[in-house]
């Protein structure tokens, strides 16, 4: 007789238990939702911090009439899918109303500064769900190798940029990006 390996169920998470925990709860580690199901977020190291503590800096000192760049901002894309980017920038022209971005108001911006553990194609994956969305820019941005990715819903596949990347009026410098590092 033959054996039938089998992977063991997921528990399924309510929307209104995953909102409950880790929106309001802020329980850790942070995690994703995907159609009842958690996804934890890698832990960002050192290099991964002062990444996203440079694009929130720079973005604030230049545009800080036009934008607002949020850290760590949870998002919901549909009913049952919430993703928390590094960094998620306001339109200030196009407000979030409540406590989190939803189903029909997407942000400018979603930033994926990759951690040791993350892949590229997952975090292109993420911008794809950001892009059907309705966000009109991406960046992925790799802190332990220095190179970053512009990309947009009529782009192929992300771009990769040598000294700068931009959203719309929105410009960052490599040096910018990576100060202190």
């Amino acid at each position: 007789m033959a054996t039938v390996l089998t992977t063991p169920a997921v528990p399924q998470v309510s929307v209104e238990e995953y909102i409950a925990r880790f929106v309001e709860g802020n329980e850790k580690p942070t995690c994703e939702y995907l159609d009842g199901e958690l996804l934890p977020k890698s832990m960002g190291t050192k290099k991964h911090s002062k990444t996203q503590q440079n694009i929130q800096r720079f973005i604030l000192q230049k545009y800080e009439d036009r934008f607002d760049p949020l850290p760590e901002l949870t998002t919901r894309l549909r009913e049952r899918e919430f993703l928390v980017p590094d960094v998620a920038v306001e339109d200030l022209a196009n407000p979030i109303e409540g406590r989190y971005p939803g189903p029909t108001r997407p942000v400018f911006l979603c930033v994926e500064v990759m951690s040791p553990p993350d892949r590229f194609g997952k975090l292109a994956a993420k911008c794809e769900r950001y892009h059907a969305w309705g966000v009109p820019h991406c960046w992925i941005i790799d802190p332990e190798t220095r190179t970053f990715w512009e990309y947009t819903p009529t782009d192929y596949e992300p771009r990769k940029m040598q000294t700068e990347l931009t959203a719309g009026p929105i410009t960052l410098t490599v040096a910018e990006i990576f100060h202190g590092l």
